[in-house]
C-alpha cells in the first residue's frame, strides 16, 4: 500500500506561499494578501459544505496565500533601517547569540530593544587588548557600522537577512564596549551557553592542544578553534558536514546511547523517551543549528509516533520518515519563515530527502538481491562468510546514502558556492566511521573528565588526539587529490542546475515522480 503523505503538500503549498511572498513582497502590501487569504477561507469552507471534491486544491491554495502572508510579516523592514546605519556611531542591546571567540576577532550578534531584527557585531582584537564577551550581555557599544556586505560568489547580506540580521558593527578597542548587565537572555539558553564553555574547558583538559579543536568542531560545529587550513582541507575534501553538526552528527551520538540502553534491555518506546531530554539539551549546546533543530524535530515526530503505535493508537507503517520531514520543514518555515532560504537548511533537507527516497526505493531492490547471493554462495555455512557479507552489506548501505545525499546537495553547492565534490563519496568512506568513533570515543572522554576519574580519561584523551588528528590528515590528504572538487563560473551554474539533477540524481527524481504518481488528490488529508 503506497502511504499517504498529506503533510508532503502542505509544507510544499507553505513553502511556495513563501516563495511567492518573497517575490511580490515589495510591490503588495500585507492588506492584499490578508484579503486574499480572507478570500480563499471563504472558498475553501463553501467547497467543503457542498461537499465538492475541490475543496483539498482550494485549501491548498489558502495555505499558500497564508504562507505569502507570515513571510511578508516576518520580512525585515530594510528599506527603514538601512538609512540608519549610516549616522549609527553608538547601539545598546542584548547578546543573543554564544559569542564566537576567535584568537584575533570575537563575533555575535546584538538585539537593541527599540528595532526589528538584529545585528551582527565584529570584534577585532588582534593585539591582545581583549574584552570577554558572554551570552546574555547587555552592551553598548560604539562601532562603525554598516549594510552588509555582498560578495562576488557569495551573497553575504542576503544571508544575514536570512537570519533576521540587518547591519553589521566593526569594533577594535576594549575601551569601545560598556557592560551595561549580564545574564540578561534566556535562562535556558544560559544554561545551555554556560555547560557549553565547561565542556570545553574539559576537551582543553582531556585532549591535547592539536586536536582538541576538532573534537569541538565534531561536538558542537564549533570551528573558532579550528585553523583555516584544517577547515578548508575539511571542505576542499567534501567531508565538511561533519562539522556542520547536522543530523549525522545527533544520529552518531543517539547511536551510542541507544545502544547502550538497548543493553540494560530498554524496549524502543523507552529508549526513544529516554533520548527527547538528550537531544534537546544537545540543541541549547550547540545553539539551534537549522540542520540539528530538524534532525531533532524529525526524532520527536518519530518518538510520539512510534510510542503511538505500541498503544495501537496507530499502525507502525503510518511512522513515514517523509512525513517527518515534511512536518520538521513546516514547523521551521512557519517560526521562522526566511529559514527557507538560508543555505543549511536547502543543504539539510535535500540530503535528507535523497536519503529517504534512496532507502525506500533503491535499498530493496538491493536486499533483495543480498538475498539471492546469500543463497547462492550459502553464506550461513561459516563464520567467515557471515561476517564478510555483513560487511559488505553494510559497506553497499552507507554507500548508497552517501551518494544519495551528496547527489541531493549537488545542485544547491553548485549554485550556492559554484562546487562539486567529485572526491566526496571516496573521502566519505573513511571519514565518516572515523568521525563516528572519534564522537563516541569524545563522549567517553567526556563522561570521564566529569565523574573524576582522571587516569581514565587521560589515557582515552591521548587514543582520542591520535584518532582525530588522524582525521585531519586524512581531510588533508583527500583535499589535495587531483579533482577532488570542480569550480563552476557563473557561466555553467544554469547548465549545472539543470543537467546535475538530472544526469547524478535520476534515480531519486524518478522514485520522487514515481511517489508522487501514486497520490491522488483525493488523498491529501485522508
Amino acid at each position: 500500500m503506497v502511504p499517504r503523505r498529506p503533510l508532503f503538500f502542505i509544507a510544499f503549498a507553505w513553502m511556495l506561499g513563501i516563495l511567492l511572498g518573497r517575490e511580490v513582497s515589495p510591490w503588495v502590501s500585507s492588506l492584499h494578501i490578508w484579503l486574499i487569504v480572507l478570500g480563499l477561507l471563504i472558498l475553501a469552507s463553501i467547497l467543503y459544505l457542498f461537499q465538492y471534491t475541490q475543496w483539498p486544491s482550494a485549501v491548498l491554495l489558502l495555505l499558500t496565500a497564508l504562507g505569502a502572508l507570515v513571510y511578508s510579516q516576518a520580512r525585515i523592514p530594510v528599506e527603514q533601517l538601512y538609512p540608519l546605519l549610516e549616522n549609527l556611531k553608538s547601539v545598546r542591546g542584548i547578546v543573543v547569540s554564544y559569542p564566537d571567540h576567535r584568537p584575533e576577532r570575537s563575533s555575535f550578534v546584538l538585539q537593541p530593544p527599540r528595532w526589528p531584527g538584529r545585528l551582527q557585531i565584529f570584534y577585532y582584537h588582534p593585539n591582545g587588548e581583549y574584552e570577554l564577551i558572554d551570552y546574555g550581555d547587555e552592551l553598548e557599544i560604539e562601532a562603525r557600522f554598516e549594510i552588509p556586505w555582498e560578495f562576488e560568489d557569495f551573497n553575504y547580506r542576503e544571508y544575514l537577512l536570512n537570519r533576521n540580521i540587518w547591519g553589521i558593527g566593526s569594533l577594535w578597542s576594549a575601551r569601545q564596549i560598556q557592560q551595561k548587565a549580564t545574564h540578561r537572555g534566556d535562562v535556558i539558553w544560559d544554561w545551555g551557553y554556560q555547560t557549553r564553555r565547561q565542556i570545553f574547558e574539559l576537551i582543553d583538559r582531556s585532549v591535547s592542544p592539536a586536536a582538541s579543536g576538532l573534537l569541538k568542531g565534531l561536538l558542537f560545529g564549533e570551528r573558532a578553534y579550528l585553523s583555516e587550513e584544517v577547515e578548508a582541507s575539511f571542505r576542499d575534501a567534501g567531508v565538511m558536514h561533519v562539522l556542520a553538526v547536522s543530523g549525522l552528527n545527533l544520529g552518531i551520538l543517539l547511536g551510542l546511547f541507544w545502544g547502550t540502553l538497548r543493553s540494560f534491555r530498554f524496549s524502543v518506546s523507552q529508549i526513544y523517551v529516554s533520548l527527547i531530554p538528550l537531544v534537546f539539551a544537545y540543541l541549547l549546546l550547540v545553539g539551534f543549528e537549522v540542520s540539528l533543530v530538524r534532525a531533532s524535530l524529525m526524532f520527536a515526530f518519530v518518538t510520539v509516533g512510534w510510542v503511538m503505535a505500541e498503544r495501537s493508537w496507530i499502525l507502525k507503517d503510518w511512522i513515514d520518515p517523509l512525513q517527518g520531514l515534511c512536518a520538521a520543514a513546516l514547523v521551521i518555515c512557519i517560526w521562522t519563515p526566511q529559514a527557507l532560504f538560508d543555505v543549511s537548511f536547502q543543504l539539510s533537507f535535500a540530503a535528507t530527502a535523497g536519503i529517504i527516497m534512496a532507502v525506500e526505493l533503491a535499498l530493496p531492490l538491493i536486499q533483495e538481491q543480498g538475498e539471492r547471493l546469500r543463497v547462492r554462495w550459502n553464506v550461513a555455512s561459516s563464520l567467515p562468510k557471515r561476517v564478510s557479507f555483513r560487511l559488505a552489506e553494510l559497506t553497499v548501505a552507507f554507500v548508497l546514502v552517501s551518494l544519495a545525499a551528496q547527489l541531493a546537495v549537488a545542485p544547491i553547492l553548485a549554485y550556492q558556492f559554484h562546487r562539486i565534490y567529485l572526491g566526496a563519496l571516496l573521502a566519505n568512506l573513511v571519514v565518516v566511521p572515523l568521525a563516528t568513533i572519534a564522537l563516541w570515543l569524545g563522549v567517553l572522554v567526556l563522561i570521564a573528565a566529569t565523574i573524576f576519574l582522571d587516569p581514565v580519561a587521560v589515557a582515552l584523551g591521548s587514543i582520542e588526539s591520535a584518532i582525530l588528528i588522524s582525521l585531519m590528515e586524512l581531510a588533508r590528504f583527500f583535499a589535495q587529490l587531483p579533482g577532488a572538487y570542480v569550480v563552476i563560473d557563473r557561466a555553467t551554474q544554469l547548465a549545472s542546475l539543470v543537467i546535475m539533477p538530472l544526469v547524478l540524481n535520476l534515480s531519486t527524481l524518478l522514485g520522487i515522480q514515481l511517489a508522487l504518481s501514486r497520490m491522488t488528490p483525493r488523498n491529501y488529508f485522508a
